[in-house]
């Protein structure tokens, strides 16, 4: 595996990356070299029984890969960590709360970056991480059937070690581009899963309430942990829904279901859910 100018690209060390987790209690742990997406292929698995909650599923070249509203998401062999993780958290959780684990993701992704490449790394409302203004990581969050019940399979895409030339969109960036230094890979996956581990635990034992204290997070929720790492808040944005109509308000608030609260120049604020729009834009034009 190789960057673009000829250096070799360091893959993830299976032995080491389970050294690092063994105190986690990981359920199916799966490396594979190329996959075509390790969503749809680790929610399969869920849906047979053979991998149960906290499972991963990572390759090192994902080429068939689907982010939200079926955009595609291919990465150059060694470059990215592609990952998917199946949560399936049980009774503990009403299942309408599921949709959290998008911001749990979120949450692990910056606490991880930040610590290992030293970046920091925000929030961009629903289900992107950026860089300063330019995106960083793409999650994709999905329902799937597992037991009696449902999980979630939440796959995400973290830019680490692209070049300029090799990223898809001018919008986008990669931790090396951002910190100037090189990024160990299999560090900071394992480092993304134990802040995930610890979210998730901590979530279940607030019944998946989002304005509750998280234990072990210093008596704040989960909506004040994402709100804090929220760069959406406080811009003007274009919200544009899939019928074609669109709205551009001042983003103010995360609220206690994800929504996004709008509030307009007349004072009246609406609320708007992931799945109900298409896009989400600040309307300077800038990608954040």
């Amino acid at each position: 595996m190789n960057t673009s100018d000829g250096t070799a690209r360091a893959a993830i060390d299976p032995a080491r990356f389970a050294q690092l987790t063994k105190q986690l209690e990981l359920g199916t742990v799966l490396f594979k070299d190329r996959s075509g997406s390790t969503n749809t292929e680790l929610a399969q698995l869920a849906a047979t029984g053979t991998a149960g909650h906290l499972s991963v599923y990572y390759t090192e070249h994902q080429q068939a890969g689907k982010g939200r509203l079926g955009r595609s998401w291919v990465t150059p062999l060694g470059s990215s960590i592609t990952v998917s993780v199946l949560m399936v958290p049980g009774a503990s959780i009403p299942t309408e709360t599921l949709s959290w684990y998008t911001m749990l993701a979120a949450l692990a992704w910056s606490r991880a970056a930040e610590r290992v490449g030293e970046v920091p790394v925000r929030i961009k409302w629903p289900n992107d991480l950026l860089a300063g203004e330019f995106k960083i990581c793409g999650i994709l969050a999905q329902m799937v059937p597992a037991g009696s019940g449902y999980g979630v399979v939440v796959g995400t895409g973290m830019n680490v070690d692209q070049s300029r030339e090799e990223l898809p969109v001018p919008t986008a960036t990669s931790l090396r581009l951002a910190s100037s230094r090189a990024i160990d890979r299999t560090e900071l996956l394992a480092e993304y899963l134990k802040e995930l581990v610890n979210l998730d635990r901590a979530f279940r034992q607030v019944s998946g309430s989002a304005q509750m204290p998280l234990p072990g997070f210093e008596g704040r929720s989960l909506q004040e942990l994402v709100s804090e790492k929220l760069a959406t808040l406080g811009h003007v944005v274009r919200v544009e829904f899939p019928d074609g109509r669109s709205l551009e308000a001042t983003a103010v608030q995360l609220a206690a279901d994800g929504a996004l609260v709008l509030e307009e120049s007349s004072g009246q604020r609406t609320h708007v859910l992931a799945g109900d729009v298409h896009h989400v834009r600040r309307a300077d034009g800038k990608y954040a």
